[in-house]
């Protein structure tokens, strides 16, 4: 009986402590339903939350940021899928399923600013994320999950030509962005 007790009070103690995040969790899974990663062949959905995991490592209690980084990818991907009939659903989706209306709508700008419009080419895309500190969080998070997942030769020299271009905008490191969050993408990027 004491091993019983003791998971239900660890249940319980992680239940209080677990972000209520259950809601954007399920919009993203929705949203990746029946994707597959090119590379790897796993489930599309463990991109984004790998890309959380990076954001949640480095930048804790940070609750947009992690939002928007399980949505990152749902307005360039859910309709090409086929899991919703338009942009407009998909919004209205991630609204639902943040309670703070605020918050809600600061996660729906963020996953705007990081869906690259195809007319646009990436290093103008990354230099207009440079105004938002959140979307260059995530951007990068995004940037180190696809370098640790197989990436392409394309992939190597596109994150490798960012990382050139955000650390010339910033001057170097962005002052938000956090050292051991920096030193990794950096040491990747000079390894490859």
């Amino acid at each position: 009986m004491g091993v019983l007790s003791e998971y239900i009070k660890e249940i319980i103690f992680l239940f209080k402590e677990q972000r209520n995040v259950d809601a954007v969790r399920a919009t993203a899974h929705h949203a990746h339903k029946g994707q597959i990663r090119k590379a790897s062949g796993d489930p599309y959905i463990v991109h984004p939350e790998r890309v959380a995991e990076i954001v949640d490592q480095y930048y804790p209690n940070n609750d947009v940021a992690y939002a928007a980084a399980l949505l990152h990818d749902t307005l360039e991907d859910a309709i090409k899928a086929g899991n919703v009939l338009d942009e407009e659903e998909m919004l209205a989706m991630i609204q639902d399923s943040i309670d703070s209306e605020a918050e809600a709508n600061e996660v729906i700008q963020i996953v705007r600013l990081l869906t690259r419009p195809s007319s646009k080419d990436y290093s103008s895309y990354v230099y207009d994320l440079a105004g938002n500190s959140v979307a260059m969080i995530i951007k990068l998070a995004d940037m180190l999950d696809n370098l640790e997942d197989y990436p392409s030769t394309r992939q190597k020299e596109k994150y490798a030509n960012a990382f050139e271009l955000i650390s010339s905008i910033y001057n170097g490191k962005p002052g938000f962005i956090h050292p051991g969050h920096w030193k990794t993408l950096e040491d990747i990027i000079q390894n490859e």
